[in-house]
């Protein structure tokens, strides 16, 4: 039964991204998935992905990364430290305000209230909620709620930023598709070194995940492969491996979506409308903070800004005509810091 469930969700992820590919919406293999998956589970209660799923797919997501990077972006890290710091302090300041709101006029308690606004990831947010004894269900759902709602505002933001800012007459899909056929030119004289791409980000993301970082699977496999291309520009990963990595992505954030979430929305009307605009806000003053001050272009600097996963966010980066390192230096500095700093704070405001 779970086979013919897994096989169904990822026909469904697949042909989710395809309709909304040729349907020009922005990052479609992700939404496309995401939202197709998502009303899947909801009517049927199906929609099934194994733990590993997750594993595999940040996995392919830093090898993805990491076969990108080149000399320049390592020289460019050195450069994202002090932005990334004042990153995820306005993140912590924005995310304390909405916290504030939350307990103050829409009773939620105060505890539960700081950790259903952290700019962090759903697990590793509802896993330490779960320790200081806040309310997890709410945590969970409301943190499901920042996530799809971020993933969903980001693409279409930016894109209408990115096609604002552009002088030129040619369209934003027309001038991605350049982009990519440019690159496969360059790529496609490189297909030998797919093997020992895979093996080295297979190898990072073993050792990410066992260290035990946050992020750690990805990073460390993104860090690897980085490395190698760095030292031999050999590293390659095909262009239309990321829609398929990206269906996976949606399909994992979808498949968490159920009927009880959906009805269990009712009695948190206020705090998702807050959630949702809240978060949206936060992107966008934080993403034109990092544009202003920064040498990032627009969609850099807001998809840097989002506090959605790492994963997902770094995998739009190339679609919306960003710089895929960058964003994924700086998303890895948020997710860093969000989960080693935010508790810590907690811990001090309610001993």
């Amino acid at each position: 039964m779970n086979i013919i469930n897994l096989t169904l969700t990822l026909i469904i992820a697949i042909l989710g991204g395809y309709l909304a590919d040729k349907k020009k919406v922005p990052a479609a293999y992700m939404l496309g998935a995401l939202f197709l998956v998502a009303i899947f589970n909801i009517v049927f209660n199906r929609a099934f992905l194994p733990n590993y799923f997750k594993f595999i797919t940040q996995i392919a997501t830093g090898t993805f990364i990491g076969s990108k990077f080149r000399s320049e972006d390592v020289k460019m890290l050195k450069k994202v430290i002090i932005p990334g710091m004042t990153m995820v302090v306005l993140m912590i300041a924005f995310s304390f305000l909405l916290s504030y709101l939350m307990s103050t006029f829409l009773g939620i308690d105060t505890l539960t209230s700081f950790f259903a606004t952290a700019p962090g990831g759903i697990m590793d947010i509802s896993l330490i909620a779960y320790d200081f004894k806040a309310n997890t269900s709410q945590v969970a759902l409301l943190q499901l709620i920042r996530l799809i709602s971020v993933i969903a505002f980001v693409p279409f933001f930016t894109k209408k930023c990115y096609e604002r800012n552009k002088k030129r007459i040619i369209s934003f899909e027309q001038e991605i598709k350049n982009e990519i056929k440019e690159e496969e030119k360059i790529e496609s004289k490189k297909e030998k070194s797919l093997f020992f791409t895979i093996i080295i980000g297979i190898i990072g993301g073993i050792i990410g995940y066992y260290s035990k970082i946050p992020a750690g699977t990805m990073s460390c496999s993104m860090a690897l492969v980085a490395y190698f291309n760095v030292k031999t520009q050999k590293a390659y990963m095909p262009l239309p491996l990321r829609k398929v990595i990206q269906s996976f992505g949606g399909a994992l954030i979808g498949a968490r979506v159920t009927l009880s979430d959906v009805i269990a929305l009712k009695n948190l009307i206020f705090p998702i409308i807050l959630i949702i605009v809240g978060f949206c806000l936060m992107n966008v003053l934080v993403g034109f903070f990092l544009y202003k001050t920064t040498k990032f272009s627009l969609p850099t600097a807001l998809l840097s800004a989002s506090p959605g996963g790492m994963s997902d966010i770094s995998l739009m980066a190339e679609d919306l005509g960003a710089n895929g390192p960058q964003v994924a230096s700086m998303q890895f500095l948020r997710a860093i810091f969000i989960v080693g700093v935010y508790p810590i704070i907690i811990k001090i405001l309610f001993a």
